[in-house]
């Protein structure tokens, strides 16, 4: 049975979820039905009932998107529609099938991890910033903390996240076994991680792939230690908005209430969703006394940069469009700076502010 199958009662009863429509992110720029969940979710229900197979189209129609937990969030049953992208795409990569694109994000993050440090109690994983291929923003993320007294040294390696997310769980496996062997062979005992993705990967992925991190270990996301100690001088950044990437729906405490996703509703932004992936960075900018802005799509139910899941290596133009929408979004919203704990989003927005009046910041960078 392929992993699809499993889900053939739940993708029945998803077929026809109101959430489908306004959680359309790439139907909304593209303006294919077959783009929206429901399209989606359609067609994984026929492929699982043997009603059709995947061909190029259907195939392709899996990669154009992220892993769509916004509308998981949406629903208010919460149906995990993640899963059923992870789990097609992962039949499709068994099978083979997988488009040239995929194949090639999947073999380029195939890199040796870095030697890592030893002798140091804490590491800073950078696995975002491995993802990147570009490490400019290591060094600010170390000052930062050495600024909130935090000794970590620095590591860059990849996590896995990405194979996993594009479906190729066989390199996955083998990049988490190489990330926990060296973090056991470190000694360190905690291990911050650089963004949420990387925080998915050490505290989800690597226990769905029957992999545990060394005894001891505890995991920290890198705004979580920033937001524990106290902030210095004024930001200058003028009315912030906070975009929050699609790992972090992932590992939150909780997804977006009944009441978020009633029209216009605006009143209590813990209804977005909670969790210290959430909470954190708004601290921490809190501490800078910095003004605030939201509305609908923040936390659990925040629009894609574009960076998640690999979608700006497999399909750039899409990935540029959904950064383009975001950064129109905050304008909207009267913000004058887009802070981001996500080193992929904070990279992949700013190159594509063009002429609008925005600048984009990652949080460990101010």
């Amino acid at each position: 049975m392929t992993r699809l199958a499993t889900h053939k009662q739940s993708l029945y009863e998803l077929r026809f979820s109101p959430m489908c429509k306004p959680a359309a992110e790439v139907a909304n720029l593209t303006k294919l039905e077959s783009h929206t969940t429901r399209g989606r979710v359609m067609m994984m229900w026929r492929i699982a009932e043997n009603i059709i197979t995947w061909n190029r189209r259907e195939v392709e129609l899996m990669y154009q998107s992220t892993l769509d937990s916004i509308s998981e969030a949406f629903d208010v049953f919460h149906y995990p529609v993640s899963q059923y992208m992870l789990d097609a795409r992962a039949d499709i990569w068994a099978a083979g099938l997988a488009p040239a694109g995929v194949v090639e994000a999947v073999e380029a993050s195939k890199l040796e991890p870095e030697r890592v440090p030893t002798g140091a109690r804490t590491l800073l994983l950078a696995g975002e910033i491995a993802q990147l291929g570009d490490d400019a923003l290591l060094e600010p993320m170390q000052a930062t903390l050495q600024q909130a007294g935090v000794q970590a040294a620095p590591w860059v390696a990849s996590t896995g996240a990405l194979a996993y997310a594009l479906g190729a769980l066989d390199v996955a496996q083998v990049q988490a076994a190489q990330v926990i062997e060296h973090i056991q062979a470190s000694g360190a005992q905690t291990v911050i991680a650089d963004g949420p993705e990387t925080a998915w990967a050490l505290t989800k992925i690597y226990p769905a792939l029957g992999i545990d991190l060394p005894g001891g270990v505890a995991v920290k996301l890198l705004s979580t230690v920033l937001a524990e100690n106290t902030a210095q001088g004024s930001s200058h950044l003028g009315v912030v908005f906070v975009h929050d990437s699609r790992p972090a729906c992932l590992i939150a405490d909780r997804m977006a209430n009944n009441l978020a996703v009633l029209p216009g509703y605006r009143e209590d932004e813990a209804a977005f969703g909670t969790g210290d992936v959430y909470e954190a960075p708004r601290r921490r900018l809190d501490m800078l006394g910095v003004e605030r802005v939201f509305s609908t799509w923040t936390r659990s139910l925040a629009k894609s940069s574009g960076a998640d899941d690999g979608l700006w290596l497999t399909y750039p133009d899409l990935a540029a469009g959904l950064a383009r929408q975001r950064l129109d979004y905050a304008a909207q919203l009267g913000a004058t700076t887009i802070v981001t704990d996500s080193p992929l989003a904070a990279s992949f927005l700013a190159k594509h502010i063009d002429e609008r009046d925005l600048q984009v910041k990652l949080l460990a960078a101010i």
